[in-house]
């Protein structure tokens, strides 16, 4: 028999979202564990120390970034049951992110409440483990820094390539200049640089945009790995401090 949150109303089910609500407040409030080591995962990094401050560790773990985002609004979800608008306008009100599991169905960067219902119950019954898997992580990893090492060759050394070898089928480099079309080049490809950074740097607003359980990290493998090849450097980092045990009480 599926599970009431997987039925209709007349069949005396549930709506998603409130299953939702209820198991991450179940944990949210009594877990003191996982409490703790979230709290301890938000100790200084390699990664916030290089960064001085503005990177931290991503999150891979599709159910990590779902208890990450409703952490930061579980102190303004009612005790009691509300509509989904409601919960949404709640949420908006107190200038809160709404998580992606939250938002209406309509919006594209929406990830179907119920999915994210059962990607928490795979990692309570420990299902979801092949995360943190280092074999796992260092074939993701090692995946990852090709894929950046092949847009940097692609986006960045191709730029300045294609002016130096432009301009010599174009006729237009030839001995006597060669060493202006060297500059150019180089200026073209610094430039080339500056676009790459300011296209791959993470952001505070990449957060349930191009991240998270709606985004790259997909439950499945081909969407995850095409994603990474999108955003390969986000797959190490994330704009977005984690949420912290001292924001719980706002």
């Amino acid at each position: 028999e599926p599970p009431r949150f997987l039925k209709y109303k007349f069949e005396q089910g549930i709506k998603p979202h409130h299953a939702l609500c209820c198991l991450l407040l179940s944990e949210y409030e009594k877990d003191e564990a996982r409490e703790k080591a979230r709290w301890k995962s938000t100790a200084p990094s390699w990664i916030y120390i290089l960064s001085c401050g503005r990177l931290h560790r991503q999150l891979n773990n599709p159910a990590e970034f779902i208890r990450d985002q409703f952490n930061r609004v579980a102190h303004v979800i009612p005790a009691n049951v509300v509509t989904p608008n409601l919960l949404r306008k709640k949420i908006r009100n107190r200038g809160l992110p709404v998580p992606n599991y939250f938002l209406d169905p309509e919006d594209d960067k929406q990830f179907p409440p119920h999915i994210a219902l059962l990607v928490i119950l795979q990692d309570g019954e420990k299902e979801s483990g092949k995360f943190y898997n280092i074999f796992y992580y260092a074939a993701f990893s090692l995946f990852a820094i090709v894929a950046l090492l092949l847009r940097v060759v692609l986006e960045v050394i191709g730029g300045a390539g294609a002016i130096w070898g432009g301009a010599e089928v174009f006729t237009l480099r030839r001995g006597d200049n060669a060493e202006m079309w060297r500059w150019i080049s180089v200026a073209i490809g610094i430039l080339c640089f500056l676009r790459f950074v300011t296209l791959n740097a993470p952001q505070i607003e990449d957060e349930g945009d191009i991240l998270g359980p709606a985004g790259p990290w997909s439950l499945r493998l081909p969407v995850r790995l095409r994603a990474v090849c999108d955003h390969p450097f986000h797959y190490f980092v994330r704009a977005l401090p984690p949420s912290s045990p001292s924001k719980k009480h706002d």
